[in-house]
């Protein structure tokens, strides 16, 4: 095998790292060690590993009805999980499952173009909406009217075997800046179909949106005609109920969903106006997959809407008081050991950055962090029990335990005492 499954962040140096199991929220590797998982694959694994009532759902499933032709057939659960989802969700009148979250956003995308009649969409630096070719990486270019993304060293996203076309179906902006999308729509919004943004960046700084931002983007929208589109596979049912237009209060015209939808198997969903769904009824755009509405998936999909809601939405309190105790717990670790550093993240997510700054607004703001010694950071927490996620990231489930996040904080007062030897 050519190493690990999904290679979009380089671990320069690291040992093949093999799990063997998982109870709870802590993992067994081959070698026999244990560790509090803070990645829970990458946010999906909302429930963690150990939860039976999710559990038993996909038991039952698996019994039930396993798989069937997505072309061909239907079943009640897509019913029962799309009227979850638009209870809950402002802006889903209509929803579409698929499989994973990049493939949600480039049927969204074809959606979207489709709807308007227009083959630009503009999207941001540093938001990240899977590993296509014609939305992973790119930077700003300097002076160059229109912005198409251009590549830089050191890009992320930077692939070999890129379609040399694909950079040309996309303008790239700088994020949190109204002026510049504004001037941008002025000079060519006849050829932009389609706005998309994560409305929060948990993908890189968990950056949120500045006050007012996200609003004047939504009128700009409205404006020059432009489908507004949320990228939701991280914030999609775990910084709200609704996800975070929910949270947020600004509703686009279609969003897409995965991860935390299915608690941890896979599906996605796209989730907006029915004008603009209805194409894939009346079949003028193309929306195929096998794997489409998974059955196992949408089985998971349900059991976890319920979970939430119960109880008056408890699981979102749990998860406010973790990670409030995470965050204090990972100050006062700093603090302990003379470091300095940002923490900030919406519910759910938690990123710390040794960086002097109180708030990054875009990943621009951290231009003088100290992305060495976080690397350190990491791999220090790795050996003495814990994960954290890729990119600086703390994924929390209502099911970690008090002594998960103390053990956690503990790691990270040991490992901030070592990085300067």
């Amino acid at each position: 095998m050519p190493g690990r499954q999904s290679n979009f962040r380089d671990v320069p140096g690291a040992a093949p790292f093999f799990l063997q199991s998982a109870t709870d929220l802590t993992y067994t590797d081959a070698d026999g060690r244990q560790f509090v998982d803070f990645t829970i694959s990458m946010g999906a694994a909302i429930w963690g590993y150990g939860d039976e009532e999710y559990k038993d759902a996909v038991r039952d499933q698996l019994d039930t009805l396993l798989a069937m032709s997505s072309g061909a057939a239907q079943s009640a659960l897509e019913v029962e999980l799309a009227e979850a989802i638009v209870d809950r969700v402002p802006g889903a009148e209509w929803v579409r499952f698929g499989i994973s979250g990049t493939e949600a956003l480039q049927l969204a995308i074809r959606l979207g173009r489709a709807y308007t009649d227009r083959p630009l969409f503009v999207r941001f630096a540093g938001h990240y909406h899977g590993w296509m070719d014609n939305v992973a990486g790119g930077g700003i270019p300097d002076a160059t009217d229109p912005p198409y993304p251009v590549h830089f060293d050191n890009d992320p996203g930077a692939t070999s075997g890129r379609s040399p076309f694909a950079f040309q179906e996309s303008l790239i902006l700088p994020w949190n800046d109204a002026d510049a999308l504004e001037d941008l729509l002025k000079k060519h919004g006849d050829q932009i179909g389609v706005v998309v943004m994560e409305a929060i960046m948990c993908n890189n700084a968990c950056c949120p949106p500045r006050p007012g931002y996200l609003e004047r983007v939504r009128e700009l929208c409205d404006e020059y005609g432009c489908v507004l589109m949320f990228d939701e596979v991280i914030t999609g049912f775990r910084v709200a109920p609704g996800g975070a237009q929910d949270l947020l209060g600004v509703t686009p015209d279609i969003a897409t969903y995965g991860k935390a939808l299915a608690g941890g198997l896979p599906l996605s969903a796209i989730a907006g106006k029915e004008k603009i769904l209805n194409q894939l009824r009346e079949n003028t755009v193309l929306g195929g997959g096998t794997f489409n509405a998974f059955q196992l998936g949408m089985a998971a999909g349900v059991a976890t809407m319920r979970k939430f809601a119960r109880d008056d939405w408890a699981a979102y309190r749990r998860i406010d008081e973790l990670q409030e105790r995470l965050n204090a717990g990972l100050r006062k670790a700093a603090a302990n050991n003379n470091e300095t550093v940002l923490i900030q993240g919406p519910r759910g997510v938690t990123y710390i950055q040794f960086a002097n700054c109180d708030a990054a607004w875009t990943p621009a703001d951290l231009a003088n962090a100290d992305f060495e010694k976080s690397a350190r950071f990491k791999a220090l927490l790795m050996d003495k029990g814990v994960l954290m996620a890729g990119g600086n990231r703390w994924f929390l489930s209502p099911n970690h335990t008090e002594h998960d996040i103390d053990a956690a904080i503990a790691a990270a007062d040991a490992a901030m005492s070592e990085l300067e030897q």
